[in-house]
């Protein structure tokens, strides 16, 4: 079968950095961190294990760090064990094939998406981890014991996962829909890490698939809140207001100006171009993650206000702090998707975001803006990673 893989040597990552830009090819060559290779089928290693045919797969931002090298071996999870070398495509719709003989819930010819990653409750461990008896298993706190969490990935023909990992796909959600639930519930997830209240005034950085699903999470959990969305393209700009934005700002706007305006808060300036808002936004949902990004939201929000971090760098940042103390802004970071405690009720993030869904709340309409065959992952690739040549919102591979 064919899959795709990421493997992080330091000699490899070296290489990519320095000559990357200059050479892109080196990024699909022997040398870069992608690896597409031949192997044979892997055996389900446990009776709890499943084989999937994949049918399609979205490429998220996170793995195109990982195959352009956009990585630092010193960042906090890269100490962990099973991190140095990845399977890629996490938003997979399988086909079930083969079950083990432990396998209970699933069976041949059920279509699933992945869920739960590694985790005590994708292994089924008898004693799970405090988080993972929560029903947060993105936050297991024995992952690096637990062993590979699945064989071959969503960017394979095949791979072979423990039943625990799976979400069942309902009737009524196509592939093409639900290869987007995985992505859809990270953004419920973010919006409701800090719910705005009624009549807040919300920012969103950031104009790609996280963002638009955090813009309409946002909604959907509060919709009274005033939603704000910073967009670096047109056509973003067109699909931000169509999922409900109240403003949509460029990134060449002067942010803050606007931000004064809109919120009534306080512009001072300081020397070398230094500014700062005494007042600004409620809640601020930073969806691309980087230093810039991250430094202007704890600056553009009020005090005691909230960030909440959903953008994923996987390099360690060089930001200004001071509003966390100066300001009591709340900074807080999120990561895909567990338990929601919503309105008195205790739901999984995937049964809230189907919910929404089937309101009329969240729509999949507009997302998928490309398709390729697993044969041409290098266009795909580059598709997804060139915004403003592509107008790419989600890439999707179709595989089977």
């Amino acid at each position: 079968m064919k899959t795709a893989y990421v493997e992080f040597r330091p000699a490899s990552l070296v290489a990519t950095r320095l000559l990357g830009r200059v050479f892109p090819s080196i990024y699909f060559s022997r040398v870069g961190l992608l690896h597409v290779a031949d192997a044979p089928p892997p055996p389900l290693p446990a009776p709890n294990w499943v084989r999937l045919r994949n049918r399609a797969c979205g490429i998220c931002g996170s793995e195109l760090h990982l195959v352009f090298g956009r990585g630092d071996l010193g960042i906090a999870p890269a100490a962990l064990p099973g991190n140095l070398r990845q399977y890629l495509g996490h938003e997979l719709v399988g086909e079930v094939v083969e079950v083990g003989s432990a396998v209970r819930a699933l069976r041949p010819g059920d279509r699933v998406v992945q869920q739960k990653g590694r985790s005590c409750l994708s292994y089924g461990v008898a004693d799970p981890c405090p988080s993972c008896r929560e029903g947060n298993y993105s936050r297991c706190q024995r992952e690096p014991e637990l062993g590979p969490s699945q064989l071959g990935g969503g960017w394979s023909e095949q791979c072979v996962v423990p039943e625990g990992q799976l979400f069942p796909i309902p009737p009524d959600l196509s592939d093409h829909e639900a290869v987007l639930l995985e992505p859809a519930a990270c953004g419920v997830r973010a919006a409701l890490r800090c719910r705005p209240r009624p009549g807040e005034r919300v920012l969103i950085f950031g104009a790609g698939t996280m963002g638009f699903f955090t813009l309409q999470a946002a909604r959907a959990a509060q919709p009274s809140c005033y939603t704000v969305v910073i967009v670096q393209f047109p056509f973003q700009e067109d699909m931000a207001r169509r999922l409900g934005a109240d403003e949509v700002w460029r990134t060449t706007d002067d942010i803050y100006e606007r931000t004064a305006r809109l919120t009534g808060a306080r512009l001072h300036r300081g020397p070398l171009g230094n500014r700062m808002l005494l007042g600004g936004f409620d809640v601020v949902y930073d969806c691309v993650g980087k230093s810039s990004t991250l430094g202007r939201a704890l600056r553009l929000t009020r005090a005691g206000g909230t960030v909440v971090l959903v953008g994923v760098e996987l390099h360690p940042l060089t930001v200004d702090l001071t509003p966390v103390w100066h300001q009591e802004v709340n900074l807080a970071g999120t990561v895909a998707h567990g338990q929601e405690d919503f309105e008195g009720q205790s739901i999984s993030t995937y049964d809230l975001t189907l919910r929404w869904w089937r309101e009329g709340k969240l729509t999949f309409d507009g997302f998928v803006t490309h398709r390729f065959p697993l044969d041409r992952l290098r266009e795909a690739l580059m598709a997804a990673a060139d915004k403003k040549g592509s107008h790419s919102v989600k890439v999707v591979l179709e595989i089977g």
